[in-house]
């Protein structure tokens, strides 16, 4: 094993908070492609068109519950922290493309320079 090899071994990898959100529209839907961050840990969602997607995060914990043609009922009580539950609500309008990020702004090339 290399030094190279001993010092990223040895090294604990810090894992990476937050997750970037490309937001791809559904054909029938009549939203705008958004790119957004997520840190499920902190409840925090962030970016250019949040603000949409946080009123329908408020709409659902308001109701307590997604129903439609795909989702018989869904239980929704925390989405911001619940992957499952944001999930639910942004399948409604949107194919989300996640990728793990270490901040928001970084994709996951820079994040490896980072890192070494």
């Amino acid at each position: 094993m290399s030094d190279l090899e001993k010092t990223h071994s040895e090294t604990p990898l810090k894992p990476l908070e937050w997750i970037r959100l490309e937001l791809v529209p559904l054909l029938d839907s009549q939203v705008t492609e958004k790119l957004l961050y997520w840190n499920p840990n902190q409840g925090e969602l962030v970016g250019e068109g949040a603000e949409e997607v946080l009123a329908w995060v408020q709409q659902a914990v308001s109701n307590g519950n997604l129903s439609g043609s795909t989702l018989s009922q869904f239980e929704i009580t925390d989405p911001l922290h619940k992957p499952s539950e944001l999930a639910a609500i942004l399948a409604q309008y949107y194919w989300v493309i996640p990728q793990p990020v270490e901040a928001p702004g970084l994709v996951n090339s820079e994040v490896k320079n980072t890192l070494q």
